[in-house]
């Protein structure tokens, strides 16, 4: 008989296998064995599971988006410049428009239209 694990994060329901769909960055990666909470829905993949899912993510170029950049000046205004990885991601192009928004204090999002 198979043991019933308590789910570590409600503490009230317990775990059961599935299989379910990984998304990373907006992107479907694909499906995989996890542990789900019959509770609260929380989520835990296998170390197995957790390598594909890497090898996957990394495969597709999402991995390692994150990039620092410096602020610089052009003219009266401030200029952020933006990697070609994530140009490419977000298919950014001259000219195109977007929303700058601030999170809080030490964070701006860009919404790309």
């Amino acid at each position: 008989m198979e043991q019933k694990i308590r789910c570590t994060s409600c503490n009230m329901g317990t775990y059961e296998k599935k299989k379910v769909p990984y998304v990373f960055l907006g992107e479907n990666i694909g499906t995989f064995a996890a542990l789900v909470c019959k509770h609260c829905g929380e989520t835990l993949f296998e170390s197995a599971a957790s390598d594909k899912i890497e090898m996957e993510v990394k495969r597709k170029g999402l991995w390692g988006l994150r990039a620092r950049s410096k602020v610089s000046e052009v003219g009266n205004a401030l200029d952020v410049r933006i990697p070609k990885s994530l140009v490419q991601f977000l298919s950014l192009e001259k000219g195109k428009e977007v929303i700058l928004e601030p999170i809080d204090k030490n964070k701006l999002q860009i919404i790309v239209e």
